[in-house]
C-alpha cells in the first residue's frame, strides 16, 4: 500500500515540477518548494563547505574516519536538481557507510551546458586527492543525471591518468544522450516522475544544438569500460532508463569490467529517496557495496535481501 501510495504521490509531483513550466528556472523553484524539508535523518551533521571554490554540501556521520569520502553526485537531468533535494538518500547513506558524504552542487545547464558539470566534478575530485584523501578512500556516486556523470568522471580520471577512485557507484543512470538510448524506444512503463519526453527536453538544455552524432560520442555508455574501477549499478523495472543500465551491465560483462548490476523489479527512477521500506534497504545495499570498495569490508551494512 505504501509503495501504490508513495508511487502517485512522485507522479503527481512530477506532473507540476514538469507540467506547463515555462523554463527551467520555474522547474526548479517548483522543485525547491516541494523539498524545503527534505532531512538527511538523525545521526549526520550537515554543513556548507566547498571543494575548488564549488559549493557543496558535506554529511558527516559520527566517528567518520578523516582520510575517506564519498563525492555524490546529484541528479535533475543537468537541468535542476540539488545536494538539499538528495539528503533522503546522501544522509543515510553517509551514516550507513560511517563515511562523509561530499555531495557537489555543479553549474547546471541550460546556462551552463556540456562540458560544466562535469569539469565541476573532475575539480571537485582533484581537490579532495588535494586534501590528502587516497584515492582509494573515494567512492564516487550519483543518481540520474549524477549517475552518468559518475561514469564520465571515472572515464576522464583513467584518461587523464589521475589516481582512480575505489568505486563508481550508478543509481538510474542518465548515461546514452543520443537517440538510441532505451528510454526512446521502451515503451510505456509505470515510471510516475521521469518521461522520455522529460528526458530529451533536459538533453535539450544540457546539448543545445548538438546532433545526434555527437551527442552519441559524448554519451559515457560508449565509452571504453576497460581499466575503470569496481563499479555498482542499480536501477529499477519500471524506468525508461532501466534498459541503458542493462545494457551497460552487458557491455562491461563483454569486456570483463568489474561491475555489480542490481536491478529492482516494479519500482521507479530514483525510487531510492523515496520514504519507504524498499528505498532504505536499496540505499543500505549500495552503501554496503561502496563501503567494501574503501575500507575492504561491508560497514554499516544491514542485512535486508
Amino acid at each position: 500500500m505504501l509503495i501504490s501510495l508513495t508511487r502517485l504521490m512522485s507522479r503527481a509531483v512530477g506532473a507540476w515540477w514538469f507540467g506547463a513550466a515555462p523554463d527551467w528556472v520555474e522547474v526548479r523553484r517548483r522543485a525547491t518548494v516541494s523539498t524545503t524539508s527534505a532531512s538527511a535523518g538523525k545521526g549526520v551533521t550537515v554543513t556548507a563547505g566547498r571543494l575548488a571554490g564549488l559549493p557543496v554540501e558535506i554529511l558527516t556521520p559520527p566517528r567518520a574516519p578523516a582520510d575517506a569520502a564519498v563525492l555524490y553526485l546529484h541528479g535533475g537531468g543537468f537541468v535542476m536538481g540539488s545536494p538539499k533535494m538528495m539528503r533522503p538518500l546522501t544522509g543515510p547513506l553517509a551514516v550507513d557507510m560511517n563515511t562523509t558524504v561530499y555531495a557537489l552542487d555543479y553549474r547546471l545547464a541550460p546556462e551552463h551546458p556540456h562540458p560544466a558539470p562535469i569539469e565541476d566534478a573532475m575539480a571537485a575530485y582533484r581537490a579532495l586527492l588535494a586534501r590528502g584523501i587516497p584515492s582509494e578512500r573515494i567512492a564516487v556516486a550519483g543518481d540520474s543525471a549524477g549517475g552518468g556523470l559518475t561514469l564520465e568522471l571515472g572515464l576522464r580520471i583513467r584518461d587523464e591518468a589521475l589516481p582512480a577512485p575505489a568505486v563508481l557507484g550508478m543509481i538510474c543512470p542518465l548515461m546514452d544522450f543520443s537517440p538510441d538510448s532505451a528510454a526512446f524506444h521502451c515503451g510505456p512503463t509505470r515510471e510516475p516522475l521521469l518521461t522520455p519526453e522529460v528526458i530529451a527536453k533536459c538533453l535539450d538544455g544540457y546539448l543545445p544544438g548538438v546532433p545526434a552524432e555527437r551527442r552519441r560520442a559524448l554519451s559515457p555508455i560508449y565509452g571504453d569500460l576497460i581499466g575503470l574501477p569496481p563499479m555498482v549499478l542499480h536501477s529499477a523495472t519500471d524506468d525508461p532508463l532501466s534498459g541503458d543500465g542493462r545494457r551497460l551491465a552487458d557491455m562491461a560483462a563483454k569486456v570483463g569490467a568489474p561491475l555489480r548490476h542490481r536491478e529492482y523489479r516494479k519500482l521507479w527512477h530514483v525510487f531510492h529517496a523515496m520514504p519507504m521500506k524498499p528505498a532504505r534497504a536499496a540505499v543500505s545495499d549500495l552503501a554496503a557495496m561502496l563501503a567494501e570498495g574503501i575500507y575492504g569490508h561491508r560497514t554499516g551494512y544491514r542485512a535486508t535481501h
